[in-house]
Formats: C-alpha cells, sequence, structure tokens
C-alpha cells in the first residue's frame, strides 16, 4: 500500500475542499493516485461545489486597487478559456477598467458590475463583454469574482500574486496605523497561499455546523472498543487540528509557523494600542468559483 503522507493530503483537500478524514480515505482507497482520489471523492459527494472548477473558465487573470488612505479596496477576478487571452492587450485593459469600476462603485457581486455602464460607453460592462466574445477575443470571458471592503475605523488591503492566478483580500477594523497596513498585507498574502488551506471562516464559530457535523463523524469513524469518555477526547483532539487548519485566525502564520494570525493581532495591537479584529476576507483563484 502506497504511503500517504500530509502533503498528499493537504493536496486533495485544496483541490476538492473535502474534509480532511474523507480526503484520507480517499487516498487509501486509491492507493495514493491523487486523480482517482479526487474521482472517488465526487462520486461520494464530499468534494464542495464552492471549489468545482468550471468547464469553460479555466483561465483568467485577478486584480485588485487599495485606496491611498488603506480605507477602501476591491478585488476582481476576470475568467477566459485559455491563457493566451488572459495576456492579450484586450482582456488586460478590460481587467484594469472593471477594477477600476468595482472600485468607484458600491458593488459586490460579479452580476452588479457587470449591470453597470461600461466607463466612456452608452453599453453596460455586459454588452460590451459579448462584443468581445464575438469579436476581437472569441471566447468566453465573464466576471467571476468580486469583493468590495471598506473600513471606516481599520485597513483594507491586498496581495495578488506576480503572476495574477489568486490573490486575497481583508478589512481588518481597530486601527489604521501604518503597522496594520503591513499586517493586512501579510495575512492577505497568506490567505492567498492557502497553506495548510483555503481558510473556511475567520474563526471556527463562522465554520457551518453541517461541516462540523460531518469532521466529528469522520473523526469518530473507526475507533472501537474504546470507553464513551476516550472517544470524546479522541474526537475533540481531532476536531481541534482541523479548526487549527480550517479557522483563519487559529492557522499558523504561512512565513513563520511557531506563530498563528490570532497571535500577530495580538501583537500588532499591542504595538498600536488597539483591539484588531479581521472583519472580512475573500480569496480568488483562477479557475475555482
Amino acid at each position: 500500500m502506497a504511503e500517504i503522507t500530509a502533503k498528499m493530503v493537504n493536496e486533495l483537500r485544496q483541490r476538492t475542499n473535502a474534509p480532511m478524514m474523507d480526503a484520507k480515505r480517499a487516498l487509501v482507497d486509491a492507493a495514493g493516485d491523487i486523480e482517482k482520489a479526487a474521482e472517488l471523492l465526487r462520486e461520494r459527494g464530499a468534494a464542495s461545489a464552492d471549489k468545482k472548477l468550471t468547464n469553460e473558465m479555466k483561465e483568467g487573470l485577478v486584480s485588485g486597487k487599495i485606496s491611498p488612505d488603506g480605507k477602501l479596496g476591491v478585488l476582481v477576478r476576470l475568467g477566459c478559456q485559455t491563457d493566451f487571452v488572459a495576456r492579450n492587450d484586450g482582456f488586460l485593459k478590460l481587467l484594469a477598467d472593471l477594477t477600476e469600476l468595482a472600485f468607484t462603485n458600491n458593488v459586490h457581486t460579479p452580476a452588479e458590475l457587470v449591470a453597470l455602464k461600461y466607463p466612456g460607453k452608452s453599453e453596460t460592462v455586459e454588452q460590451v463583454i459579448k462584443e468581445l466574445v464575438g469579436g476581437t477575443i472569441k471566447e468566453n470571458i465573464g466576471v467571476t469574482g468580486v469583493a468590495r471592503y471598506q473600513s471606516p475605523t481599520g485597513r483594507v488591503e491586498k496581495y495578488v500574486h506576480h503572476n495574477g492566478k489568486v490573490g486575497a483580500l481583508i478589512q481588518i477594523d481597530g486601527s489604521s496605523d501604518d503597522a496594520v497596513k503591513v499586517l493586512a498585507g501579510e495575512i492577505a498574502m497568506h490567505i492567498a497561499a492557502g497553506v495548510p488551506q483555503v481558510p473556511l471562516a475567520i474563526d471556527r464559530t463562522g465554520i457551518a455546523a453541517d461541516i462540523i457535523d460531518k469532521e466529528k463523524a469522520a473523526a469518530a469513524e473507526g475507533i472501537t472498543g474504546k470507553p464513551p469518555a476516550i472517544v470524546e477526547k479522541i474526537v475533540t483532539g481531532k476536531l481541534e487540528k482541523f479548526f487549527q487548519d480550517a479557522a483563519l485566525v487559529d492557522q499558523p502564520f504561512v512565513k513563520e509557523e511557531s506563530k498563528r494570525i490570532r497571535e500577530l493581532l495580538a501583537d500588532a495591537g499591542k504595538a498600536t494600542s488597539s483591539t484588531l479584529k479581521i472583519a472580512h476576507f475573500a480569496r480568488f483563484k483562477v479557475g475555482e468559483v
């Protein structure tokens, strides 16, 4: 039997968003073959629809903009079918225009953004995109992600990877000090990295109850012949590990694993004499919906 490593489990979870134990079982059943394990998860219904790759727009780019005072920020993902189009001048101009449009208008979803009038034209964004698809670009393109945050008491910051394929936006309330700007940028980078996994919520209270119930069931599976108190202790330990992976503030910081995100917030709060709190975050990766 092939050895199932933590790295293999994490890779499969990032691809499918399946619970840890489901991912591990699928890898065991697939003898370590990640492709076969992913297919097993799809068949078993463990793969989350939130992470399902689209058939049409698997390429594209992510772009963002932050106001000079750090109070307002946006992140936009524009999808297309091929990387060749993603590097096309027309596509790049469209993405830049849409990022600016999202920045200057109170929009929070792709539907709201494409309903706006395109800058300098009488048509809407949706109409302009249709014209591009039928004209110079000739393949399906569309807005697949929009996030817009504004903080009256803190900072909004973004991180977009150098290849434009993944990015994150975060809002931290409590102080607008330069130290908070730096911290927000670091945490945005951490979110984009998706290690140990893409966070499901800011903290454990934000994780859906059905997901927690599924993790509990998976943690208890296979434990036999032990007193209920011991079983409960084992399940609690496994669930705590799940929370440390899935809740943003409980995750170890990707650049310094000895510290958790909540500790970074506490340290920066002491330095700025404030109580810092993550209000919102978003992560967009090309090819995901």
